[in-house]
């Protein structure tokens, strides 16, 4: 019972001191200091120096990547206009084939949008090369879906 207790302690110093340093990373990239820098005035008595570079490389790599995601430049704007383009052809066009294939999927036609979201957001995504965490992704990943019940609604009637 002691060597548990001793092992789930030994863990827990191991996670809080991950977390420290993990926070001290995140601090000194908010103060735009470099790797080198970063790694100069951390120490560790747990990790060591080679651990922590890893650290702060992975974390620094993340969180370039989430900044990276978040912005909104010209690219994304123009590679989400061509997304809502190419997606609500492709999902309309696979929309229409399962109604044909299936033509009782028609009294179902409101819950047929989640596939439709979906698969308009994996095409948005994939030219975009961004998540819906961006804000231009999220909003053409939405107009393709109402595009696409425009287009539904207009073929119905």
């Amino acid at each position: 019972m002691e060597d548990f207790q001793l092992k789930v302690e030994d863990q827990k110093k191991t996670l809080d001191e991950r977390n420290r340093i993990i926070r001290e990373i995140h601090q000194h990239y908010m103060n735009k200091s470099p790797e080198l820098e970063c790694l100069r005035q951390i120490d560790s008595d747990i990790y060591t120096k080679n651990e922590i570079r890893l650290m702060i490389h992975q974390k620094y790599d993340h969180i370039n990547q989430n900044v990276e995601n978040l912005k909104v430049d010209s690219d994304t704007i123009l590679f989400s206009i061509l997304g809502i383009i190419v997606s609500t052809v492709a999902s309309s066009v696979i929309l229409l084939l399962c109604l044909y294939q299936f033509e009782f999927l028609a009294a179902f036609h409101f819950y047929l949008l989640i596939p439709l979201y979906i698969i308009n957001y994996l095409i948005i995504k994939s030219i975009t090369r961004k998540t819906r965490d961006n804000v231009v992704v999220f909003i053409a990943t939405f107009i393709a879906t109402i595009l696409n019940v425009l287009i539904f609604i207009l073929l119905i009637n």
